[in-house]
């Protein structure tokens, strides 16, 4: 009996990026939805201990009916919270087994340490989404010690890949129609410190493709982009880039950002965002925040928040800490959870406040939009020359739209 697939997706954009490869592998053992399927990989992800608790508890009531495949970084983060009636289990660096795995009759698991060993995922083939986006992975782990950090110990030491692979794979995607270019890993301004390269030099050589596209860079830490953030300035001046910066703080405190282990002080970081503000017009700053860290006292959670007041992000991607397994920070003294969801609730009120206030700036100003997806309720989301996201009512994706803002509110803008 033929085997009827289905790939189900945690985590991020790069975690995104591994399951179209693994739908490429399996392409002729896929089915279109969950019901469909006897088979079920679940790509998960095991940066934080809420996010653990729910994928745990889905391959749990996943299994009463369905054979499980477990797939990503939550083996080897954490391999023992995983129901033992799993059929298979692969790490992030083993995907290329995952044929292997669900044709076996018997439990397989392949967790290798080297994430080396597949050499560069762009060589490998995807079925990606009905959207207009490609996710193009250009390197692959860090090179930070970070102690809350966990997905470190899943996707290993910095692991650049060449950019003439890269070059290669965002051709292709144009080829096909893609019209918004996704660059992903764990650390974007870390790119080529293992290749004698930089992020500078691959976003110049893409940015020699005569194509209409645009590209969005994926996080980046502010250790990293200081080193060439002069010469990466300019490049945002590029109508192919889009004008958005993910640099994460995780701390509005000294002292927290050097128990954390982030190899930055506030003080480079404000340097980093003035000098991105000054030159770019509307820069869409998204930023990282982790509340509730171990060594995170009342006043360096009210730094956290006079930080934010100045710098004003459009987006926080806020996480209330939670101990990770083989990280130095699970042996500190825990902060109260009750104290954790108070300075979370006030941080999302501040961060509402603020994106909603932004984004009100934006009502009456013309823009062209890249239409990139077609929502759930029949609407469609576009991106401006900055990466904010509108909402319209009838558009073709994968096509340029020009529009005025009528309305917006603290997480989307509203366009006609």
């Amino acid at each position: 009996m033929q085997l009827k697939i289905f790939v189900e997706n945690y985590g991020c954009t790069q975690n995104k990026g591994d399951s179209e490869i693994i739908k490429y592998l399996l392409k002729e053992f896929l089915v279109d939805s969950i019901e469909k399927a006897d088979t079920v990989i679940v790509n998960t992800c095991g940066v934080k201990g809420q996010t653990e608790k729910k994928i745990v508890e889905r391959i749990s009531s996943l299994l009463e009916n369905k054979r499980v495949i477990v797939s990503g970084c939550l083996p080897k983060i954490n391999i023992n919270v995983i129901d033992p009636r799993v059929s298979g289990i692969i790490g992030p660096h083993d995907i290329d087994k995952i044929k292997e795995v669900a044709f076996s009759d018997e439990k397989k698991v392949y967790l290798s340490d080297n994430n080396r060993r597949l050499g560069p995922k762009t060589a490998f083939k995807k079925i990606r989404d009905d959207s207009t986006s490609a996710i193009v992975q250009i390197s692959e782990g860090c090179v930070g010690k970070c102690s809350f950090c966990c997905t470190r110990f899943a996707r290993g030491r910095v692991h650049s890949f060449p950019i003439e692979e890269i070059e290669r794979e965002v051709k292709e995607a144009l080829s096909e129609g893609y019209k918004e270019i996704l660059f992903t890993s764990q650390d974007t301004a870390a790119y080529g410190i293992d290749i004698n390269s930089n992020l500078v030099s691959l976003l110049k050589r893409i940015f020699l493709i005569h194509e209409e596209f645009r590209l969005r860079l994926g996080m980046a830490n502010p250790n990293h982009i200081r080193s060439f953030e002069n010469e990466l300035v300019p490049i945002y001046g590029n109508p192919q880039m889009y004008r958005f910066l993910h640099i994460p703080v995780q701390s509005g405190d000294d002292q927290v950002l050097s128990d954390m282990r982030r190899d930055h002080t506030i003080k480079d970081y404000l340097a980093t965002v003035s000098l991105f503000r000054k030159n770019i017009k509307d820069l869409y700053l998204c930023t990282d925040i982790i509340v509730g860290f171990p060594t995170e006292d009342e006043n360096a959670f009210e730094n956290t928040l006079k930080l934010v007041e100045k710098i004003r992000p459009d987006k926080i991607n806020l996480t209330r800490f939670s101990p990770r397994p083989g990280t130095t920070s699970i042996k500190m003294k825990q902060i109260p959870s009750w104290t954790v969801k108070e300075r979370s609730r006030q941080l999302n009120l501040l961060r509402k406040k603020i994106s909603f206030e932004i984004n009100q700036s934006y009502i009456g100003r013309y823009f062209n939009a890249l239409i990139t997806e077609k929502n759930i309720d029949g609407t469609f989301t576009g991106r401006l020359y900055n990466y904010k996201p509108v909402i319209i009512d009838n558009a073709k994706i994968g096509t340029f739209k020009d529009l005025v803002i009528e309305d917006a509110t603290s997480t989307y803008l509203v366009g006609r």
